[in-house]
C-alpha cells in the first residue's frame, strides 16, 4: 500500500530529494528499537528514511498514516504559535516503510551522541550552553509545556533530539508520536502529571545522563578530566541548571513541584553526578 501526503512543500521537490537520497552518504543513523531511520541531509530540509514508519511508538500502529497526519498538522499549528518545534512537510510509506521529510533544525544537535565521549567536546558545549540567554531556557520550558499539552512525545532520552542555535535558540526534532491515550489506551494527563514531566525535562541542557545507554559514556568523560576541568565542568552545569530553574519558574512551575523532581530517587544520578541540586531559587 502506497500512501503519501504534501503539507507545506510540494510533490515534485520531495520527490527529488528522496530520490537523490539513493546516491547521498548517511548523514546520522538512530535505531529505538523498532524503527531504523536514516537521516539524510539537504540545503533546508532533512530526509529520514524510516522502517516501520507505520508505527507511532512500540505499541501503536498506525496503517493509514492517519495519526502522523494529525500529528503533522499538530506541529505545523504548533509552529505557528511561535513553538520550536521542526514540523513534518511530507511524508511517504511503501507497505509500512517511508519517508518523512522535515526542515533542517537551525544550529546544532543539544549533544551530539557521537562526540559525547569526547571530553574537549563537552566542556565545549557545556560552556557555549551556560553563556545562553535565560530567555532562550525560558522559552524552552514554555515550548516542552505546549508541545506536551498538544499530546506530542518529546523524547527526553536522547539530547540528540534536540537543537540548539545560539540565535533562535532551543529546537525540538524527532516528534514522530502522540502519547498513548491520544491512541485510546489509556487517560489523559493531569495538570500535575504534565508539570512534573516539564520539570524533568526541562534540566536536558545540563550533561548528565538520561538513558542508561549514556551512562558509561559520562562516566568515561568525569573520569578523563583533570581537576580544573572538572571544577569548569561543575561551574559551568550549575549555571544552566539554574537557568533551567528560573525558567520553571517563570513559566509558573511551583517551587514544590520542581524539589519534589530533583529530590526525587528518579533524579538521583543527575544529582550524584555533578551534585547540582541547589534548592534557593535566587542562587
Amino acid at each position: 500500500m502506497f500512501i503519501e501526503k504534501y503539507l507545506d512543500i510540494d510533490q515534485e521537490n520531495a520527490q527529488q530529494m528522496i530520490n537523490a537520497t539513493e546516491k547521498m552518504i548517511i548523514e546520522k543513523h538512530g535505531d529505538n528499537g523498532f524503527q531504523n531511520t536514516k537521516v539524510y541531509l539537504f540545503d533546508d530540509y532533512a530526509v529520514l528514511k524510516m522502517q516501520n514508519i507505520t508505527f507511532r511508538n512500540v505499541i501503536n500502529q498506525d496503517i493509514d498514516l492517519k495519526h502522523l497526519e494529525r500529528l503533522a498538522v499538530t506541529l505545523l499549528e504548533l509552529q505557528s504559535l511561535g513553538v520550536s518545534s521542526v514540523p513534518i512537510s511530507a511524508f511517504q510509506s511503501i507497505n509500512g516503510n517511508g519517508f518523512i521529510i522535515q526542515p533542517r533544525a537551525k544550529g546544532a544537535e543539544l549533544y551530539d551522541k557521537d562526540k559525547i565521549s569526547d571530553k574537549n567536546y563537552v566542556m565545549e558545549r557545556v560552556k557555549l550552553l551556560s553563556y545562553a540567554p535565560q530567555e532562550h531556557f525560558d522559552k524552552f520550558v514554555a515550548d516542552i509545556i505546549k508541545i506536551i499539552s498538544a499530546g506530542i512525545i518529546v523524547d527526553f532520552m536522547g539530547k540528540d533530539n534536540f537543537f540548539y542555535d545560539e540565535n533562535i535558540g532551543f529546537q525540538f526534532i524527532d516528534l514522530n508520536a502522540h502519547y498513548d491515550y491520544e491512541y485510546g489506551n489509556g487517560e489523559k494527563f493531569t495538570d500535575d502529571d504534565i508539570k512534573q514531566m516539564v520539570v524533568f525535562g526541562s534540566f536536558l541542557p545540563c550533561y548528565f545522563d538520561t538513558a542508561p545507554q549514556y551512562r558509561d559514556t559520562v562516566t568515561k568523560v568525569f573520569s578523563e578530566l583533570n581537576e580544573n576541568e572538572r571544577s569548569l565542568l561543575k561551574e559551568y552545569n550549575t549555571v544552566i541548571f539554574n537557568k533551567c530553574k528560573i525558567a520553571l519558574f517563570n513559566n509558573e512551575i511551583s517551587e514544590k513541584t520542581i524539589n519534589e523532581i530533583i529530590l526525587s530517587e528518579r533524579f538521583f544520578l543527575q544529582n550524584q553526578q555533578f551534585e547540582l541540586v541547589c534548592l534557593d531559587k535566587t542562587s
